[in-house]
């Protein structure tokens, strides 16, 4: 892929992804809303199958933008965040790297997920990328295919929001966006290791990228 970004900021860039995910998850379960521009590049970047770069997987231009909520949360999780809603986030940001790695032993699964966002993109042809019924396409993805490994990702909330069925459709959409934005970050060079070891150069990298948002 070609990138303007280096190597670390690659690597940051797709897990503020991931973080971004995850937040969106917290976020549904704990109030029932969701940061809308956040919530559109996560379910954008599932359809995105052919990125020239980093960027365009999010939005190409306006991906630093776009990421805005897991490079906020990304830093306050570094800065060592003891909130719950950290702890919870980065609970699921563990789950989810934990999930991605069983997937990668089985290429049949990521091949019947492929083909499942390929119906669930003539969804979004028929209707607009946050519709519900693309929600539902894309958990419904989720739930054939991540959900029968014997490892699930629990997500904790309010139970009047989890038990809403537009709402489970958005944690499970978000989940699946958190899979690909893990997948992403192994392609770039991503590992858990690196997270100690080179702490202090992801922070700058990620300081740089946050000076790039434009005010909110």
């Amino acid at each position: 892929m070609i990138s303007r970004l280096n190597s670390n900021q690659e690597r940051v860039m797709a897990l503020a992804a991931l973080v971004q995910a995850a937040a969106l998850v917290h976020q549904v379960a704990s109030t029932g809303q969701a940061d809308e521009l956040a919530s559109r590049c996560c379910l954008a970047s599932l359809f995105v199958t052919s990125p020239e770069s980093t960027e365009d997987v999010f939005g190409g231009g306006e991906a630093v933008n776009n990421l805005r909520l897991g490079l906020v949360t990304l830093k306050a999780i570094m800065g060592q965040d003891q909130s719950l809603g950290a702890r919870e986030i980065t609970r699921y940001v563990l789950g989810l790297t934990h999930l991605q790695g069983k997937l990668r032993k089985r290429p049949e699964m990521l091949n019947d997920i492929s083909k499942q966002l390929s119906h669930s993109q003539r969804q979004v042809d028929l209707y607009e990328l946050t519709h519900p019924n693309v929600f539902a396409s894309v958990a419904e993805t989720y739930s054939s295919t991540l959900s029968n490994f014997r490892f699930r990702i629990q997500v904790t909330g309010n139970p009047t929001y989890l038990q809403q069925p537009m709402n489970t459709n958005r944690v499970r959409s978000y989940l699946l966006a958190g899979i690909r934005a893990t997948t992403l970050w192994r392609q770039v060079g991503g590992r858990k290791w690196q997270l100690v070891v080179f702490k202090n150069s992801l922070q700058r990298e990620l300081d740089v990228l946050l000076s790039q948002l434009k005010p909110a």
